[in-house]
């Protein structure tokens, strides 16, 4: 049964260089610019070179972080950038953006794509359309349970998940909290995280009911490894070399050992670094059931902990080593012959001199051996050394190490030979928009109720609630922004439920609900869950078959206007209401023990240190009963740009969404 690889992190050079010395398979690690980590000290230009060297020698697979949305006038920058690091040999490139992984497939075909977390794919659907558009792997929602991941595996899609670390409370690339209240994008990789601040809400205890607990699966390695995942995560591109290196120490003998870790193992990981210990009720499913001890915070004893475990290392340099066979054939009057073997690769040298007859004590085998083995200062040692010695011969130790020496630069020459990458110099231009003469709206409503106080057409209603609805012209329904692939079956039935009602189009919030809903018949509206951030993004979308295209609510309008687009494709706009900031997976209101399972509308608020209300809706499940529900956290106050229509004209907007709550 083939082990999963241990994927770890490296915010540094010298985390880089821990990450290698505590076991790790593979690395991840961000640029200067367009990485979810910006705060990260990240890599230089030449701790870029030389530490895709030191991967490419030691056979540790580099993957590079460009996993941010990226505007019109930053795109040229950003292919620069990946051409740049493909080019000295990086493995891949960990992307969210669609439109720039479609930049990037176009320009460099040969360059290997992973989907970032960022992506939110949350089921099968969404990991096969990943691959459809040209991503090799696909690293799935933090949030997903052992049978969600298993059915992407079962399907022979490479796949990566989080094994240890903190996690998000929002689904990943979902978050626009930090950005709204806070103007640090977490889609831009300036996440001030709000998750970790404390907050008031009625009849719950826990003062910081948005901050879980560090994940880890330590103790479920032996479900873990025959499931057939690729990749195993760990996050902390934020944390110290030390970090790095204890729990990549651990997790490799954890995957060595094929054995769930021991309570001693648990508590060196948590020493290490921990929010009040650990959850893995994510993978297990059990947050459905309880979900009140998933939270938690870093505390003094927590902090504590972290610095009695912490030992300051030198991580300057690596001091890992890649196992190599010598063989070495010396003759008198013969140059010297020698050959060093590392796996599937073999490189020979022949010396520039002679070697001479003895006139004192001949060279021994030993002499050889002793000298060749020498390699300290190299990425190899010697796991086997052949010599072959006919008559009596002598070498001085010069002679001796300068064999040694061009041996070792030839393995990491032939080890480290970056493949020359193939660029077309085809970049799409885009159509300017036409300014839009008049725009429409669109209504979407959280019920029924909501929906039905609106007078005009463009009215969107939960799917959920679409069996009850009585149905008239021009509407549509509003899709949950998650969907496992346990609920696919319900989703559709309730698609067609909604086609045959008369509904004409379905606003779809994530990449994994775009063919379900083209079999429906429903037309295609894009919500702001697709994170539209530049033109390459709205082709590739409008290539899916979308006729309606929300843009981010991140963009600014110079932004906006930038982007081009086919004429008979409608743009959208946020322009009033309450902006969903959160999607959550685990119900923060059940985890207060105040949820009475009744469709409360909101069902709770929270309470920041400002004095501002963040209203909590709950959105049920589209199995089973529905509860406990997925929560919707929406904005504190309203955004009202639909009064300026002037500047919307100038954005070129077609349409303007307009959020009904109550």
């Amino acid at each position: 049964m083939t082990k999963p690889l241990i994927l770890s992190p490296a915010g540094s050079f010298e985390a880089l260089c821990a990450a290698v010395n505590g076991g790790a398979d593979e690395v991840y690690f961000g640029l200067p610019e367009f990485n979810a980590r910006y705060n990260a000290k990240n890599f230089s230009d030449e701790e870029l070179r030389e530490a895709l060297k030191m991967c490419s020698v030691l056979g540790v697979k580099s993957n590079i972080t460009v996993n941010t949305l990226i505007t019109d006038r930053e795109m040229p920058k950003a292919l620069d950038m990946v051409y740049n690091a493909a080019s000295l040999g990086a493995d891949a490139f960990i992307v969210q953006d669609l439109g720039f992984a479609s930049l990037i497939k176009k320009e460099m075909p040969s360059v290997c794509l992973h989907a970032s977390t960022q992506c939110a794919c949350h089921n099968l659907e969404g990991a096969k359309k990943l691959s459809e558009l040209g991503f090799s792997r696909v690293v799935l929602a933090r949030e997903m349970p052992k049978e969600e991941i298993q059915k992407v595996i079962d399907e022979g899609i490479e796949t990566e998940i989080f094994v240890h670390g903190a996690l998000c409370v929002c689904q990943s690339g979902m978050c626009l909290m930090s950005s709204v209240i806070g103007g640090r994008s977490g889609n831009r990789g300036l996440c001030a995280q709000p998750c970790r601040l404390p907050y008031a809400m009625a009849e719950n205890k826990n003062r910081y009911p948005l901050s879980l607990k560090d994940l880890s699966l330590g103790t479920r390695i032996e479900e873990l490894i025959p499931m057939g995942v690729t990749s195993l995560k760990i996050e902390g591109r934020m944390k110290s070399p030390e970090y790095v290196y204890g729990t990549t120490k651990i997790w490799r003998e954890l995957i060595d050992g094929r054995k769930n870790a021991t309570k001693a193992q648990m508590n060196e990981l948590s020493d290490i670094f921990s929010r009040g210990g650990y959850t893995d009720k994510y993978f297990t499913g059990e947050y459905k059931k309880d979900n009140r001890d998933m939270y938690g915070i870093r505390s003094g004893d927590d902090k504590q902990n972290t610095r009695e475990t912490e030992k300051k290392l030198d991580f300057s340099k690596t001091t890992r080593k890649r196992t190599i066979g010598i063989s070495c054939q010396i003759e008198a009057e013969n140059p010297v012959k020698a050959a060093a073997f590392c796996g599937d690769v073999s490189v020979s040298i022949t010396s520039d001199f002679t070697v001479p007859f003895a006139t004192g004590r001949p060279l021994t085998e030993d002499d050889v051996k002793e000298s060749l083995s020498k390699l300290g200062t190299t990425f190899f040692e010697a796991e086997s050394i052949d010599v072959t010695l006919k008559g009596d011969v002598f070498l001085s130790k010069s002679m001796l190490n300068s064999v040694r020496r061009s041996l070792a630069e030839e393995l990491e020459k032939v080890l480290y030979n970056p493949e020359k990458i193939v660029r077309n110099e085809s970049r799409k231009t885009f159509e300017r928009r036409k300014k839009a003469e008049n725009f429409e709206k669109l209504y979407v409503c959280t019920s029924l109720e909501s929906a039905k106080k609106i007078k005009g057409e463009n009215v969107c209603i939960p799917l959920s609630d679409i069996e009850k609805y009585d149905g008239r012209s021009g509407f549509g329904v509003a899709l949950p922004r998650v969907i496992y692939s346990c609920e696919m079956q319900e989703f559709k039935r309730l698609l067609c439920v909604a086609k045959q009602k008369g509904a004409e189009f379905a606003l779809v919030s994530n990449i994994g609900q775009v063919d379900a809903v083209k079999e429906s018949g429903l037309s295609l509206f894009g919500n702001i869950g697709m994170n539209v951030f530049n033109s390459s993004t709205i082709d590739v979308l409008e290539n899916m078959g979308f006729s309606l295209i929300t843009v981010s609510p991140e963009l600014n309008e110079a932004q906006v206007r930038d982007l081009g687009k086919k004429q008979d494709t409608k743009l959208c706009a946020f322009t009033r209401g309450r902006l969903p900031l959160m999607v959550l997976e685990s119900c923060i209101v059940r985890a207060g023990g105040v949820c009475k399972g009744k469709n409360d509308s909101p069902c709770g608020v929270l309470h920041d240190r400002m004095g501002m209300d963040f209203p909590v809706y709950g959105e049920r499940r589209l199995t089973g009963d529905g509860y406990p529900c997925r929560n919707i956290i929406y904005n504190s106050v309203e955004t009202d740009i639909l009064s300026k229509e002037e500047k919307l004209s100038k954005m070129n907007i077609d349409m303007a969404m307009i959020n009904v709550l109550e």
